[in-house]
Formats: C-alpha cells, structure tokens, sequence
C-alpha cells in the first residue's frame, strides 16, 4: 500500500475516533440523558459546549505538542486520551465528571485537525491530493454514521451499553490509527531544530483576510445548534423516538461521507467563489427549513444538506488558497481557525443559555441559519486577491 494512502487512512481512523465518534456520539445521547435523569437539558448543553471550549484548547496546544512530541506523535498521545475520555464517560458521576471528560476529547480533536491534514497533504503525491483529504475527512462522516446507527440500538440496554459500545468503537478505529501512523517518516519527528511558532502569526488584517476570517467563524457559530441539539429536537421537540434521531444522526453521517466529493465537484465546475456561496445559502436553508416546516422530507433534507458540512469546509480552505496564494494560504488558515474556534466556544455557551431562557429550538436554528446566510453573503463579495488598495500584497 502507498505510504500517502496508508497515513491517510491514519487520518480517517484518527477524525473517525476523535471527532466522528468523540463528539458527535453525544448528540444522539441527549434526550435519553436527560429523560434518564443523568443530566438537566441546561447541563446537557453545557456538557456540548464543553466540547468546543476543549477544541479552542487544543488548537492552542497543538503546536508545543508537536515542539515536543511530532506531528504523528502527539496525534498518538490525542488519541489515547480520546479512548479514555470515551472509556471514563461510562461512569455515571454526574455532569462535573462529563463536562471534564468531553472537555478533554473537545481538546484532542483541536489538535486532530491541524496535524492529520498536514500529514496527508504532505505525503500526497501530485494528483492526489484532493484523494489524500478526501479520503481524511470521511473519517469523521464514518464515526457520525456509526453513531447514528449504533446509538440507538445500544441505548435500548441502557446509557452505560451505550457509552461502552462508542469507547469500543473508538477502541477499533485507534488501532487501525496506530497501525497507519507507523509509516510516518522524519517529517513528522519533532522539529527539535525549530524555533517557536507564534500563536498568532504576524499578518495584515486586509478586507480580503478580514472577510475569510469572518466567513470561516460564521460557519462555525452557524453549525453548533445541528452539533448539540438536532437529535434532541427531533426526540424530544418533535416528539419522535430515539430510532427516528439515530436514523437522522445516520443521515447526517452519509451527507458527511459524501458532502466533500459532491460540493467539490460543484466548486469545480461552477468556480469556489459562487461555489462557496451557494454551499453556505444551501447549509443556511437546512438549519431553519425543520423549524419553519417540521415535515419528514424537510427533517431529511436538513439532515442531509446540512451534515454535508464537510464539504463546506474542503471548498473554504480552495478559497482561501486562491485568494491568499500558496504563501500567505498557510498561516491566514491557522488564524482563522483560532478565530473561528475562539467565537465557537463563546457562541456555544451562548446557545445552550439561549435555550435555557427561551425553552425553545427554533431561536437557536434560526441564529445558525443566520449566520450561515451572513457567511453566504460575505463569500459572494469576496473578489480581490490578498492585497491592499493599493495593489501591494502585505
């Protein structure tokens, strides 16, 4: 097997443990924590937010791991402590224990996403880089989708047969991730000869780089009412059971299995300009159609169009590359991405009590609607290349 495929589907099993199964597993757990009397719904949210204050976290952790440990080392270190965050979930010690736990794995999917792309994107060979990610980031849509499936079945035994089959899921994917990561070669070792990298790198805040930024975080406040309260909308909004919010959570994970090849192709051919904007205009519609019309075929297409976020992200990051070059691309991407997580984490506590004041779904899916349709908007707008007014690149 090549080398590049082989760490590429290291990446995939590495996104399916931390991301696929460590945190889009909870979703589909909610209504029965809370109908079991585990947690509050307002402890329920916190315990999602949690999540995403962990990625901020990581993300800002990720490059002293790598100083210390490497790239496939310190992705070997995230995913043993996301097998012991799934492990240590099993234990019913109350909403402390989880929001610590979920915390942790929030913080290994932080680091997850920056060195798993890196290396599969470094090994690839010309032709096959569009393979190399696309092949990575069906790790996570495979996790969302065993969740989906698995979940449901496994809550009829109870939280603790759920907990346990997702930790030995995760278990399953970290082997396959250990046996890929053996291929990693020097590039990964760590950089002992490197100076420091900078937290935030030195940049001109241009309009071009000032509209990727935004686009990028509007994206990320526009998907957390999906990650944290879609099955519990459907369970416990709409009145349905918990096989009906597995099969949706299943249909999300096929909209993200398939997402990036299907949205990639439209960029291709439509151009990532117009192709990022109707990407946003279609995931926008998908967070508020099941609020404004609960039917089944809306339920499915939201699930659908809006688990096909993947996608969304794969043509961003082609934009950003055509606007900012190959030079200026890496370091704008690392900022948005503090950025966007930094607001993420915020936003995230600003949902779940959103919801604790209003008890109701529709606020929370109509402000990611929003935000996403803002994020539509700015990517239509966005023409320049990465340079000032007066043409003089920063």
């Amino acid at each position: 097997m090549p080398v590049w495929l082989r760490l590429s589907i290291a990446g995939a099993a590495t996104l399916m443990v931390g991301m696929g199964i460590g945190r889009f597993s909870y979703s589909p757990m909610i209504p029965a924590l809370i109908e079991a009397g585990a947690l509050t719904e307002t402890e329920a949210g916190y315990v999602g937010a949690a999540n995403f204050a962990g990625y901020l976290a990581g993300a800002l952790m990720a490059p002293l791991m790598r100083r210390y440990w490497g790239e496939a080392g310190t992705l070997r270190i995230c995913l043993l402590l996301s097998l012991a965050s799934l492990f240590a979930s099993i234990l019913p010690w109350g909403f402390i224990w989880l929001v610590l736990w979920r915390g942790l794995v929030g913080a290994c999917v932080g680091v997850m996403m920056i060195y798993c792309l890196a290396i599969a994107t470094r090994y690839a060979p010309a032709g096959k880089l569009g393979a190399a990610t696309g092949i990575t980031y069906t790790g996570v849509g495979v996790g969302i989708l065993l969740a989906g499936t698995l979940v449901p079945w496994l809550l009829a035994h109870g939280l603790a047969a759920a907990w346990t089959g997702t930790a030995l899921i995760g278990l399953a994917g970290a082997s396959v991730a250990f046996w890929g990561w053996r291929a990693a070669g020097p590039d990964t070792a760590a950089p002992a000869a490197e100076g420091r990298e900078p937290v935030l790198p030195k940049l001109k805040w241009t309009s071009t780089v000032i509209g990727l930024v935004s686009a990028r975080t509007l994206f990320s406040l526009g998907l957390i009412p999906h990650t944290i309260y879609w099955v519990d909308y459907l369970v416990r909004g709409l009145d349905h059971d918990m096989n009906f919010g597995g099969w949706h959570w299943a249909l999300f994970g096929i909209g993200a299995i398939s997402g990036t090849y299907l949205w990639g192709r439209l960029a291709d051919r439509i151009g990532f300009r117009l192709g990022l904007a109707l990407a946003f205009g279609a995931v926008a519609a998908g967070i508020a159609l099941p609020v404004i019309q609960p039917a089944g075929w809306a339920l499915v297409i939201s699930s659908l169009v809006v688990g096909a976020q993947p996608g969304l992200t794969a043509i961003l990051s082609g934009r950003f590359h055509q606007l900012m070059g190959p030079t200026r691309m890496a370091e704008v991407w690392r900022v948005s991405a503090l950025v966007s997580t930094v607001f993420q984490a915020i936003g995230a506590y600003g949902y779940v009590s959103l919801f604790a004041v209003t008890q109701s779904y529709a606020p929370l899916f109509l402000c990611g609607s929003a935000a996403m349709g803002l994020g539509a908007v700015i990517a239509i707008r966005q023409r320049t290349p990465y340079a000032d007014s007066a043409g003089t690149a920063p």
